[in-house]
């Protein structure tokens, strides 16, 4: 629906969203501690601990910016080149991508679209370009609805 409506996917770098093989951990670590607050239902120190040490016995898989780069390609296969960003989510994560965790490694990013045979086109529809464009068109759609009126004034005027 995307290219019909002009919109834009945000690409997040969850790195549950980027690999299976985390989503599984993750799965299974939220599993582990629902079995240790059973467990442990008067100590949140022990379980904890516990969990603690089941992280260490079971280490989450490694993701990196080329899981990015293939999340972001999937994206643009689907919807189109003009209707990918970024929208990393770096402020709402626990953990990120190995060589991405934050704006100062999105050369990084780039680079690996670059090897991959991204155009320059492309990487600055991605770097902000479609967003810019998204924006533009609602300005236009606020400035064509100016003498409209809200749309709950009729609720508001009782």
């Amino acid at each position: 629906m995307l290219p019909a409506n002009g919109g834009v996917v945000m690409v997040n770098f969850v790195p549950n969203f980027l690999t299976r093989a985390v989503w599984e951990w993750g799965a299974a670590k939220d599993a582990e501690e629902a079995r240790l607050k059973a467990m442990y239902r008067d100590s949140k120190a022990t379980v904890a601990a516990r969990l603690k040490d089941w992280e260490t016995a079971h280490p989450r898989p490694v993701t990196t910016v080329a899981d990015v780069a293939d999340h972001i390609e999937h994206v643009a296969r689907v919807a189109g080149y003009d209707h990918v960003g970024i929208g990393a989510d770096l402020d709402g994560i626990p953990y990120t991508p190995s060589d991405l965790t934050g704006v100062q490694d999105y050369p990084n990013l780039f680079a690996e679209l670059i090897r991959r045979g991204w155009s320059d086109a492309n990487l600055a529809k991605l770097a902000g370009g479609n967003v810019l464009r998204v924006l533009r068109q609602a300005e236009a759609v606020s400035r064509s609805m100016k003498d409209e009126p809200a749309a709950l004034s009729e609720i508001d005027a009782k």
